[in-house]
């Protein structure tokens, strides 16, 4: 009768545990989305790329993005840092990925258009933490 070394099913194991931990589904649906932002007003002109993998945000993105432009009502609000992440090419800061969220109301503190971030990096950073330009739109998905 011919034995397996345990060393082999050892390594079989690892392997094994390796393969299922890091496997991705085959459904070709990927979780991470990267949504553009804009202005409410088309006179004002920015865009803003923010990252995500959570549902409830996804959900709510798409909620809003099949409504008309000129009836979506939420803005983005949520932690910033510094980097553009890789994705928010315009500037030299971005929204930390899942840490932030489409809202009705924010404070006034972290309102204000993306160059006054650009311009005050420091200050955004390390007094206010987080951004909520309140008449900022989601535009659409960003293929990546």
């Amino acid at each position: 009768m011919n034995r397996i070394s345990p060393n082999i099913i050892l390594l079989l194991t690892c392997f094994t545990i390796f393969i299922s931990c890091n496997s991705t589904s085959n459904d070709g649906d990927d979780q991470t989305k990267y949504y553009e932002f804009t202005h409410a007003d088309s006179k004002i002109n920015y865009s803003i790329i923010a990252k995500t993998s959570d549902p409830e945000i996804i959900e709510k993105v798409e909620d809003e993005l099949a409504r008309p432009f000129n009836e979506r009502n939420l803005h983005i609000n949520g932690d910033i840092e510094q980097g553009n992440g890789g994705y928010n090419n315009n500037w030299s800061w971005h929204f930390v990925p899942d840490q932030w969220d489409l809202v009705e109301m924010s404070t006034e503190v972290c309102d204000g258009r993306p160059q006054f971030v650009e311009e005050e990096l420091d200050y955004w950073l390390e007094n206010v933490g987080y951004y909520c330009p309140w008449n900022s739109r989601v535009v659409g998905e960003v293929q990546r």
